[in-house]
């Protein structure tokens, strides 16, 4: 619940911070959204968890951010905490990828100069897209997934007694008498079929 809420309370500034700007430099709060930038970062990091072959682990990942009572063992927590970096690296790149096929497409259009203002403005959402998932989505996860306790190991306490009484169970079982135990260094068991 508190990764949905961080996630949100982010979000809020993020946006209350672009009405300010917006509305201070007189622009259009629609110049920070573009639906066409933003789904080549979605698309990469499904495919990316997809190619890894990390999908099981992104999905305990999430719901043992979402969950505390979710048990995330210690491989499964770093192994998360792997994909997550590997995932804000491809996010970065994704962001100069497209940031640098935007200035392409604008060099190629400088002979009319009204094209110049908007494939400026999308090449740089792509930098601001990149770098605002990270900061609301991946940075706080690889902090959550680092800072959460390991599970407890669970250990087995086996009495001598209990031990002693399993040991003569399948001697009986198997028709030998704790006198030949003693007297034999090693015995072995053959597997009782019947039950």
């Amino acid at each position: 619940m508190r990764r949905i809420v961080g996630i949100a309370l982010t979000l809020l500034s993020l946006i209350l911070f672009a009405l300010i700007i917006t509305d201070w430099i007189g622009a259009d709060f629609a110049w920070f959204i573009d639906a066409a930038t933003f789904l080549p970062f979605i698309l990469m990091m499904a495919s990316l968890i997809f190619l890894t072959g990390e999908f099981k682990i992104f999905v305990k990942a999430e719901n043992a951010m979402l969950s505390k009572a979710y048990v995330l063992s210690a491989a499964d927590k770093e192994r998360a905490i792997e994909l997550y970096k590997l995932l804000s690296k491809a996010v970065i790149c994704t962001a100069v990828i497209l940031t640098m096929m935007g200035v392409i497409a604008m060099l190629g259009q400088l002979e009319s100069p009204d094209a110049l203002g908007p494939m400026l403005s999308i090449s740089l959402l792509s930098l601001l897209y990149g770098a605002a998932i990270n900061l609301i989505a991946i940075y706080p996860a690889i902090h959550i997934l680092k800072n959460r306790p390991d599970p407890e190991p669970v250990s087995i306490v086996i009495s001598e007694k209990q031990i002693i009484d399993k040991l003569l169970e399948l001697c009986y079982k198997q028709g030998i008498s704790p006198e030949d135990i003693i007297a034999a260094n090693e015995i072995s068991f053959k597997k009782d079929d019947s039950q």
